[in-house]
């Protein structure tokens, strides 16, 4: 289990850049034509990441010290497994996703700075009680 724990610190700084710089991502996947983002992350691609985030975030279940620890953990996963759903979805039945509304993306750069939070208390915990420092 360490080395899960180890893999969640890691994976969860990726997390943290990926988060505070939604808003980047969100500009360049809407603007018309090629960008780097489209090329080198696809929407569809950061879904993936952040679904098998939190699944290995579940995977290390028997590590969150309270109810209300694998509650986030669950909170978010069933919303980031269900966005990936959707995705793959839309993806299947109509292509690439079309660029978001205005709107809709100032929802997700919210969520994405509340998730942000969660994902700092996540890194602390796995170093203070997964890891045993301290």
């Amino acid at each position: 289990m360490r080395i899960l724990a180890f893999m969640l610190i890691a994976y969860t700084a990726v997390m943290l850049v990926i988060h505070v710089t939604s808003w980047k991502l969100l500009q360049k996947w809407a603007v018309p034509g090629d960008s780097w983002a489209k090329r080198w992350f696809p929407s569809q691609a950061a879904l993936r990441v952040e679904a098998v985030y939190w699944l290995l975030a579940l995977a290390i279940w028997p590590f969150w010290p309270s109810t209300g620890w694998k509650a986030v953990v669950v909170v978010f996963a069933v919303i980031h497994f269900g966005a990936w759903l959707v995705g793959e979805r839309q993806s299947i039945r109509e292509g690439p996703p079309s660029a978001l509304p205005r709107k809709a993306r100032r929802y997700i750069v919210v969520f994405d700075l509340i998730e942000a939070g969660a994902l700092a208390a996540i890194a602390w915990l796995a170093v203070i009680n997964l890891l045993h420092v301290g």
